[in-house]
């Protein structure tokens, strides 16, 4: 095959084909799709993104069959993989990883299958920051670049019944609903986070745009988009890879190998600093395998979006085997996110009629993590029918069993936020607003990084007419965090119920300025700069962010080549 002459500077149209593609490649699992007849190709509005992350990673037409020999000394278990500097070269720095995930972000967010579950969202980024501190004391990596340079991480789930996870570029990663649900420790979702945490910290997606030319990126965006056709509408997918595009598209896929070797190695090492159980990897890899029924004989590699092997197995395996035994515990609310992730991925009323069914076998189960999973779940399929007497019934029953399981000596820690957000929500669905103030802020005052403590408390006192009082703590979380759609959709309603015009159209504005929705954004600070209600101040802070948001639109048009230059 012809050398791939390596190409410096692309558009952004280009880099986020092959961004694509690399999300194919560094998803941690998912289900073969049988190839479609050819068809029309067609992706539509802000949902190509997360299509493309959710289901077109699916496909089984993205990995190489070039499998390197696994490497089997094991004289020395515990070496630590040295920085390895910026492997991206000219083609990708930290500032564009995380300024491309960025743009990723805001066409993602808006998109329905983007969950907004709070304590999900908590329960990943509170995980993620664990390995986080394991990965700095390790020295791992990029985990200790400063300023301009550091990951500055997000974790979000999909609603997506697949098992799968993936990373974008500049630290966010997705989990899909269904790898939550398919886990039976939070060791094993520890795991797989680990191993996403490595392509980041070991900056395969900028090392991976080092071997990207614009055929080449051409060639793989088919193979993308036709999968994605293809997981929307079989009729309709395209053919996918033919006669010397199939060659380049699996040199490069090949590259994918020794990432993913590479991501296991370091996710182990930061699995094992972290505390975490080392056999979580190991045991989730090998049912994952059963429940894809992928295995190495008769399925040829480059049909499978992640390299399932028996020979990833064993090494995980190997590397479990050094280290010491030690019994580590699972958390309640691992459980309790699990019975949240079933209900994200539930979807129609169908869907949840059978959900209240799964909940309540489980809630019959011997095993106390499957009753307290199976009545947490019906406590929140009664919330949302507006049963709330029954769903407080459930509750109680799940918390009761969290006690019990927590008690001294139990291999069960006490750990859940979720028990306490639900509480909250009941009481003020019940009218009870003090009480569930009270419970949010307690809480809160727990668990001071948690997104749903912090939502619970402020719409428990809009609920109590405390309008000040939320507008004073958004505003602080606002300026802390810039770049939260929740504070600030919280703050635009805050501000509505002050009747302050301006400031709820420019909180209106930065909203749809992280989805990705510029002309909404700006439309949004015009009318918050000709409002009767804005001070001098306020004005000239509006004034500013307005040219701000509307060279950023240039900006952003500008790489998408719908600008000239």
């Amino acid at each position: 095959m012809q050398d791939i002459k390596l190409l410096r500077k692309t558009s952004f149209g280009h880099r986020v084909l092959a961004i694509q593609l690399i999300l194919a490649m560094t998803s941690y699992g998912a289900i073969p799709v049988v190839a479609a007849p050819a068809g029309d190709v067609s992706v539509e509005g802000n949902s190509a993104a997360i299509q493309n992350i959710g289901r077109a990673m699916q496909s089984p037409e993205a990995q190489s069959s070039k499998l390197p020999p696994r490497n089997t000394s094991r004289s020395q278990p515990n070496i630590i993989l040295p920085d390895m500097g910026d492997p991206g070269g000219d083609s990708l720095s930290r500032i564009d990883e995380r300024k491309y995930g960025e743009m990723i972000m805001r066409q993602i967010r808006p998109d329905p299958d983007y969950s907004n579950d709070l304590p999900i969202y908590d329960f990943l980024n509170t995980m993620e920051r664990r390995l986080l501190q394991a990965a700095k004391k390790l020295q791992l990596g990029g985990a200790n670049e400063q300023g301009s340079g550091a990951y500055n991480f997000e974790v979000f789930a999909v609603k997506d019944s697949s098992i799968n996870a993936f990373a974008l570029p500049g630290g966010f990663i997705g989990f899909h609903t269904g790898l939550l649900v398919s886990a039976e420790t939070d060791s094993e979702v520890a795991s797989v986070m680990g191993h996403e945490t490595g392509h980041v910290l070991q900056r395969h997606l900028a090392r991976q745009m080092d071997k990207q030319s614009t055929n080449t990126m051409i060639a793989i965006a088919g193979m993308v988009l036709g999968a994605l056709a293809m997981s929307r509408n079989p009729s309709a997918g395209a053919g996918l890879i033919q006669g010397g595009q199939a060659l380049a598209v699996d040199n490069q896929l090949s590259y994918s190998r020794d990432a993913e070797r590479e991501a296991d190695r370091v996710g182990f090492q930061i699995l094992d600093a972290s505390g975490y159980d080392v056999n979580g990897a190991p045991g989730f890899f090998q049912r994952l395998q059963k429940a894809t029924g992928i295995m190495d004989k008769g399925v040829p590699s480059y049909v499978r979006t992640h390299p399932l092997t028996t020979d990833r197995i064993a090494d995980m395996q190997d590397r479990a085997r050094t280290v010491a035994s030690r019994n580590v515990s699972t958390s309640v609310e691992f459980y309790f996110i699990k019975a949240r992730a079933r209900m994200e991925q539930s979807g129609t009323s169908s869907g949840l009629y059978d959900l209240k069914n799964t909940f309540e076998s489980l809630s019959k189960q011997p095993q106390v993590g499957k009753q307290m999973e199976g009545f947490y779940g019906l406590a929140l399929i009664a919330q949302r029918q507006g049963k709330l007497d029954q769903a407080e019934s459930y509750l109680q029953q799940a918390r009761n069993l969290a006690q019990t399981a927590s008690a001294p000596g139990s291999p069960i820690q006490r750990q859940s936020l979720s028990l306490d957000i639900t509480a909250s929500e009941l009481a003020l669905a019940k009218g009870k607003g003090e009480e569930a103030l009270q419970i949010a802020q307690t809480t809160l005052r727990a668990y001071p990084q948690s997104y749903a403590a912090g939502a619970a408390m402020i719409n428990a006192e809009l609920a109590l007419g405390r309008t000040n009082d939320a507008i004073t703590w958004l505003k602080a979380r606002t300026r802390l965090q810039p770049n939260e759609i929740v504070w600030w959709t919280l703050l635009s309603k805050a501000y509505d119920q002050a009747k302050n015009v301006a400031m709820r159209h420019f909180a209106l504005g930065e909203k749809y300025a992280l989805e990705g929705a510029w002309p909404s954004a700006i439309e949004q600070l015009k009318i918050a700069r000709t409002a009767s209600d804005s001070d001098y101040y306020q004005g000239s802070s509006i004034d500013a962010r307005l040219r701000e948001m509307q060279r950023q639109y240039r900006d952003e048009l500008k790489e998408q080549g719908k600008l000239p230059s």
